[in-house]
């Protein structure tokens, strides 16, 4: 419960720094990348269209009906990495608004800090593309006995916690938390991560099975950048429901020679 009021708190946050900072021409790249895929996915919905007949055939139709759900979930994977790819520079953008407005520290831009942001959201999502074809295969074919139901609602979660912990390591780059640490904290923060990317991915996957092309647009559009900026608010609340270490550092130097933000070891009673 904790978690789902950290993310409500988190989204609405991000809604009222988009606004409070006019931040609206930041979501052009998006949008632009929104209307190819509206594109795209029209053609493909037709083209989709031609073979549906031959589901009626026997052996043929077995076939189709039976890697259709798998060969979709693959292809909505590795849709999503590229999204995430191309619109991550303007993500690491909001995602270091969200921080200089959290913790009133002013950032100059480097390009050797956008350089390894972008190397490791590419990372991260590079091997969680594998991770999650990996599990994929193996959840087609357990769906075989528990139906296309399990393997739908399964693989939905499955690529969920990947995209959320994408969104949370822009935030954690900026504090300097290094890849290992990332990874611990998406670990112990498991649940706030798949919340995140459970909103990205259904936002993009209900509109696009139930052919409501309009709002499929209007999710890539938007939900990337908003979910970045709840992403940090995330963090950053995190890290202020843990004690006061920064003070605690102060009175006792022995305590840790860390700050609290690259520390997680001292943080990490994070979001449940």
């Amino acid at each position: 419960m904790k978690t789902i009021t950290s993310f409500f708190n988190g989204f609405s946050y991000a809604l009222k720094l988009v606004h409070k900072q006019k931040l609206y021409g930041y979501f052009v790249p998006a949008a632009i990348l929104a209307i190819i895929f509206y594109l795209l996915f029209s053609g493909g919905s037709y083209l989709s269209g031609g073979v549906s007949f031959m589901e009626d055939w026997w052996v043929i139709g077995w076939l189709i009906s039976s890697t259709t759900t798998f060969f979709g979930f693959i292809s909505f994977m590795i849709f999503e990495f590229f999204i995430l790819v191309l619109l991550s520079p303007v993500n690491s953008f909001f995602a270091e608004k969200a921080r200089e407005d959290l913790t009133g520290e002013k950032l100059g831009f480097s390009l050797a800090v956008f350089l390894r942001s972008l190397r490791r959201t590419l990372a991260i999502l590079f091997v969680g593309l594998l991770m999650q074809i990996g599990l994929g295969i193996l959840l087609w074919l357990l769906s075989f006995l528990l139906g296309d139901h399990f393997y739908e609602i399964a693989s939905i979660v499955n690529i969920a916690f990947f995209v959320g912990f994408s969104f949370f390591d822009f935030g954690l780059e900026l504090d300097e938390v290094n890849s290992k640490d990332s990874r611990r904290y998406a670990r112990k923060n498991w649940l706030a991560c798949i919340v995140l990317g459970l909103v990205f991915n259904l936002g993009i996957y209900l509109p696009q099975k139930t052919g409501l092309i309009m709002l499929y647009a209007a999710a890539i559009a938007v939900l990337p950048h908003l979910l970045t900026i709840a992403a940090s608010k995330m963090y950053y609340e995190s890290l202020a429901d843990t004690t006061n270490f920064s003070t605690e550092i102060q009175q006792n130097p022995s305590i840790s020679d860390q700050p609290p933000k690259t520390d997680l070891t001292t943080s990490e009673q994070a979001l449940d």
